[in-house]
């Protein structure tokens, strides 16, 4: 008996050692090894060089085996993120997930993102139609080639990946730009003048501030003169605005009149015949479809700025990215250096798609801020009541286009979707059919054909500035501040991406009738109309996600959805506050963890401790360096009572619900007092105080979530994604760290995607990248996480062009050779 217990507990012992290490390799994957190996449709080897980091560079003797190459090395990191992207592309979710992403399927086939993508393939032999070519097929290689287990998301949804086409490349990019697309802002609008009325919603309506800096002009008013105030060495005219009390006053609001911002106008402003709840509810994204959707996300944030070489220690420009998107496992980019004849670029690729989005080669250098452009417009549109199947056009009623969608279901039948589209776009509503019902349609710029693919391309083999900008006129989605540098000497700023001009002469705010023609596109703002400046004479240009302009200049651009102007202030300010900068100086700026926000909004925030009494965490806050580093106590502090006063002001606004409510209605009741109670900011700081002894680390929290870790016991035992890790800077910072809930802990869910410094005059030995995570796709990979470190002190990875410099960092060499060869 008791030898029988001990071979049952020796078994369960292997068993558990074999489960145990199964699991292991399952959530590891294959490791780096140098090989030799064939890869079909190759006419030259190509060679793979990973560093240390799990990095490859690709050296090939033509663009086609290039990107052939590298859609081996995509797929044999990263194919699950890949199959996600199709998967969404395609609206198939519900195939692996089952019924609760039916509801998913069915909005992604009404968007018809497979459909623009197909209209947006390039022209057959055409040099983007064969590096899509090559692509797909290095990928399909890879597949057809796979040996070992698949990762360990298609064990456990037990399903196998489909050959990849270049029709699911092309799609990525429309992915990306619904993400940036401008769509929630404008049913949130309509949503709250539904329950609002006219007077109350008014004040909600996007605006920029006028004290805010922009894009093209630096600060309002400022002249060229610089370094003039010696205690900050700052523009003067931009000192006024810096200083915490000194900053012109905003408009006041009060919800029992119509906002002051109109009182000089004579007369509120026109606006459409209102939405019903019904219809709005309708169309509005739920949380499984806006959180899949966020796959590709660059919507949240993002900086980018570039210096002249007359404000560089080397005499060349600089440039700095970092992208804020939702940080999850793995991270949307994959860092690569892609070296042919003709294409020598290292940077940010993305899983799916050829090329470099983001990166520089050896003689030029480029990054990436949303714009912010209006691109996306709800038209209500009259049903005929005696045809439902008719809409009301300018000249008459005209039919839906239908078509009929059918999606499979794990587990269940196959579901029907019929999708109808009128001459704005795809109806986001059922059509009932009971006569005199109103859809919403939605025109949208991604639906039209696109070639931004071969703009990257172009922008990457370009050689100077001139070359980048005729390659950045194909560049129509998703829209963009982009920063460019060379290594001559030139510089500036471009805005990118299409921007739909309108009937009406700029961006409705709000759903618009589609029947009256009054507010259709009428055609694209042309490349040389966006806004753009050469070489300024201020030495540098910010982009932050905030206006490009005032006035005329920006008219078609945005209805004034800019994001607030703090990250650019406080990037404005660290640039001017030293004569010359380096690669070093950059770096100092994206890691900065201060915040103009927090500079002009501290004082409010001391005076409601004080009212509440609590004196010595007002003098705490007075004492405050405002750095959201993570032994901060008074970050927790503040950010804890902003967050909760926001909570509990918006519920005052709505009489106790919800809505939508911006941060700027907030800041402009703080400094006017108007529609303030005022027993409010005081409350708001002894809920705070709740949390004094909380550290930043503590109370903020970054999650790099993934959507199978979920999973009862195989989710941990997988080790899918990073949770709980003490995360630095908040959401105004220029190191942003964007997170939700009004009390701590607060959960960080975007950031910094990736950081990128360049000196431009010494591309190989200057500044580098780095990503929050790293770049296998694996969950317990060496190489899934081995930069989170560095992401969160500070460093960054060199990408070296020159092959010897690669080869000197090289830890593995894969060979992939023509078959047969």
């Amino acid at each position: 008996m008791r030898r029988a217990l001990v071979l049952v507990l020796a078994v369960i012992l292997v068993l558990a050692a074999l489960v145990v290490g199964g699991a292991r390799w399952l959530r590891s994957g294959p490791e780096l090894a140098s090989d030799t190996l064939a890869l079909p449709g190759l006419r030259e080897p190509v060679e793979i060089l990973y560093d240390s980091m799990g990095v490859p560079h690709l050296f090939a003797t033509s663009m086609e085996d290039l990107f052939r190459a590298q859609g081996y090395v995509h797929a044999t990191h990263r194919l699950w993120q890949m199959e996600m992207f199709r998967r969404v592309l395609q609206g198939r979710l519900s195939e692996i997930f089952g019924s609760r992403m039916l509801e998913t399927d069915r909005f992604l086939r009404t968007l018809g993102l497979e459909e623009a993508a197909e209209a947006s393939l390039p022209t057959p032999e055409s040099p983007m139609a064969r590096a899509m070519d090559s692509y797909a097929g290095g990928v399909n290689a890879a597949l057809e080639s796979w040996e070992d287990p698949l990762p360990p998301e298609f064990l456990l949804l037990r399903f196998r990946p489909e050959s990849w086409q270049p029709l699911h490349s092309q799609g990525i990019g429309k992915i990306m730009a619904w993400d940036l697309a401008d769509y929630q802002i404008g049913l949130n609008l309509a949503a709250s003048r539904e329950t609002l009325g006219d007077s109350a919603f008014l004040p909600l309506m996007p605006r920029y501030p006028e004290w805010g800096v922009t894009i093209l002009e630096g600060w309002p008013e400022e002249g060229t003169g610089r370094g003039t105030d010696s205690a900050s060495g700052l523009p003067a005219a931009a000192v006024a605005r810096i200083r915490a009390g000194s900053l012109p006053p905003v408009e006041p609001w009060n919800r029992a009149s119509s906002p002051p911002l109109l009182a000089s106008r004579s007369s509120p402003p026109q606006l459409p015949p209102a939405v019903s709840t019904t219809l709005l509810a309708r169309a509005t994204l739920s949380r499984d479809v806006a959180t899949i959707l966020e796959l590709g996300s660059v919507v949240r944030a993002s900086n980018g700025w570039v210096v002249g070489g007359e404000r560089s220690h080397s005499g060349k420009p600089l440039v700095a990215n970092d992208m804020h998107l939702g940080l999850e496992a793995p991270n949307i980019w994959y860092l690569v250096g892609l070296h042919a004849p003709g294409y020598d670029v290292v940077g940010m690729s993305i899983p799916g798609a050829p090329g470099v989005v983001a990166g520089h080669s050896n003689a030029v250098a480029w990054g990436f801020t949303n714009a912010m452009v209006d691109d996306v417009d709800f038209f209500v549109e009259r049903v005929n009541s005696d045809n439902p199947a008719e809409y009301r056009t300018p000249e008459g009623w005209a039919p839906f286009q239908v078509r009929e969608e059918h999606i499979g279901v794990r587990g269940g039948d196959t579901v029907s979707h019929t999708v109808r589209s009128t001459r704005h776009g795809p109806v986001i509503t059922p059509v009932e059919e009971r006569a005199g019902e109103r859809v919403l349609a939605f025109r949208w710029v991604a639906h039209e054909p696109d070639r931004t693919f071969r703009a990257l391309l172009g922008m990457g083999r370009a050689r100077n500035v001139d070359e980048f900008l005729q390659a950045l006129r194909d560049f129509d989605i998703p829209h963009q501040n982009v920063v460019f540098a060379d290594t001559a000497g030139g510089w500036g700023y471009w805005m990118s991406g299409r921007v739909p001009l309108r009937a009406s002469g700029r961006p409705p705010h709000l759903p618009v009738p589609g029947w009256t023609g009054e507010h259709d596109w009428t055609g694209w703002l042309p490349f040389d109309e966006k806004p753009h400046v050469l070489a300024p004479d201020r030495g540098y240009v910010a982009t932050a996600n905030n206006a490009q302009g005032r006035g005329d200049a920006v008219r078609a651009v945005s209805n004034g959805h800019w994001a607030p102007p703090y990250r650019a202030q406080r990037i404005s300010e660290l640039l001017e506050a030293r004569p010359h900068h380096d690669a070093g100086s950059l770096l100092a700026i994206q890691m900065h963890t201060g915040s103009a926000f927090v500079n002009r909004h501290r004082s409010h925030a001391v005076d409601a401790f004080r009212g509440a009494g609590l004196e010595d965490l007002a003098r705490r806050l007075e004492e405050w360096d405002g750095l959201a580093d993570l032994e901060s106590r008074e970050a927790t502090l503040f950010h804890t009572w902003w967050r909760t006063l926001h909570r509990s002001l918006m519920r005052h606004y709505y009489d106790g619900d919800g809505g939508y409510f911006p941060d700027r209605m907030l800041t402009e009741a703080l400094e006017t007092g108007a529609g303030l109670p005022p027993e409010l900011p005081v409350e708001a700081a002894r809920t705070a105080a709740e949390y004094a002894d909380l550290s930043w680390g503590e109370a903020h929290r970054l999650h790099l979530g993934h959507p199978l870790r979920a999973i009862p016991v195989v989710g941990r035992l997988l080790r899918f994604g990073r949770m709980d890790i003490p995360r630095e800077g908040g959401p105004y910072s220029v190191n942003v760290a964007g997170f939700g809930g009004s009390r701590p802990p607060f959960g960080v869910g975007w950031g910094p995607s990736q950081r990128h410094v360049v000196d431009m005059a010494d591309p190989d030995g200057s500044g580098g990248f780095i990503l929050p995570g790293g770049q296998s796709g694996y969950p317990d990979n060496p190489y899934s996480f081995d930069q989170l470190e560095l992401w969160q002190e500070g460093r960054l990875w060199l990408l070296p062009l020159e092959r010897g410099r690669v080869e000197a960092r090289t830890v593995a060499t894969l060979r992939l050779e023509p078959e047969g060869g």
